[in-house]
């Protein structure tokens, strides 16, 4: 009884995307303190469910968010020749 019996983590991934871009989860942290770089409150973070690459985003205010997302979908859109097909959020 003093034991309790888990199953260990996968060794590989169980990622339902099966090309670049079909699926990118999307989180937004913040307010932080104390400031993170250059005096920001906020982050958003980018990964790709297919490829686990990430990209964070850095800025002072929440209302940045929809501006930052537009800059994000045309650098990985024009960098993979994929397109983004679905984000899934926390309702950040």
């Amino acid at each position: 009884m003093g034991k309790q019996f888990c199953k260990s983590f996968p060794k590989e991934s169980t990622s339902i995307a099966s090309q670049p871009l079909k699926e990118i989860h999307v989180n937004i942290c913040g307010s932080i303190k104390p400031c993170l770089f250059g005096k920001n409150l906020y982050f958003l973070l980018f990964i790709d469910d297919y490829s686990r690459k990430t990209w964070v985003y850095f800025f002072k205010e929440n209302s940045n968010v929809f501006s930052c997302f537009k800059k994000f979908k045309i650098l990985v859109e024009k960098e993979n020749s994929y397109f983004i097909k679905s984000l899934r959020m926390d309702k950040g």
